[in-house]
């Protein structure tokens, strides 16, 4: 019996490794998915304010050329008014150019703001791009070491659960079966020790009678309590 509860202290470990790297397995695809996040929230951002600043410039553009048709109609009228030899129709076409002329300055005071618009938006898309190009960087730098990281550990699991199904072999059914629903039901954690005359696993005072027989390694003793295999601590017998 001494050699079945080594092997199950065995398969234990075998799972302590296992459920260490099932977290690795969680932790490394999600700080790959952050990366990736990273990257594809700063090139949002970028082709935002690129599109903000094309839109920018599109309307500086229209204010233009509003500015510069109306003041091709306010020369055209000028030339005009030498030809006029009535004051009503002096004063109605004077009156044109005054409202034009009013207008172009309503339009190039908006297209200053435009401007100050236009610095604004270049400003931030040199943020824009500096972020991008980090998350780009750290996204190339650490992406293929994740991936291989990644394969690594699933290897690393493959291998010690092979390991564990070996050490498995050697026990009966029944004790296989029963470690493998503890292992499922209690936190991956099958197998414990006495821990100062308590479970480890659960901290629930042992009887005296089960400390003996723990430490006679005999059989497997269970906790009161939490119902997980108590054994001797290796090197303890």
């Amino acid at each position: 019996m001494k050699h079945e509860l080594e092997v199950l202290i065995e398969m234990q470990n075998c799972d302590d490794i296992i459920g260490e790297k099932e977290i690795l397995m969680q932790t490394l695809p999600q700080e790959l998915s952050s990366l990736i996040q990273n990257l594809e929230s700063a090139e949002a951002k970028l082709d935002k304010t690129l599109k903000e600043l094309d839109e920018n410039l599109k309307t500086q553009k229209l204010k233009e050329l509003d500015i510069k048709v109306n003041k091709e109609r306010i020369d055209k009228y000028k030339n005009q008014l030498l030809a006029i030899q009535t004051n009503k129709e002096y004063k109605a076409l004077n009156s044109e150019v005054s409202h034009l002329e009013a207008k172009n300055t309503s339009i190039d005071d908006g297209l200053i703001e435009l401007m100050e618009e236009e610095a604004n938006i270049r400003a931030k898309k040199q943020n824009a791009l500096a972020v991008q190009k980090k998350a780009s960087d750290e996204l190339k730098a650490n992406e293929e070491k994740l991936k291989q990281k990644i394969t690594e550990v699933e290897k690393e699991i493959t291998q010690i659960r092979e390991k564990r199904n070996d050490l498995a072999s050697n026990l009966p059914h029944s004790m296989v079966k029963r470690y493998a629903a503890l292992i499922k039901t209690k936190n991956r954690k099958a197998v414990v020790y006495n821990d100062n005359g308590t479970c480890s696993g659960c901290h629930y005072m042992i009887r005296p009678q089960q400390l003996i027989e723990i430490n006679h390694g005999e059989h497997v003793v269970n906790c009161e309590n939490c119902g997980r295999m108590l054994v001797f601590k290796p090197g303890s017998l």
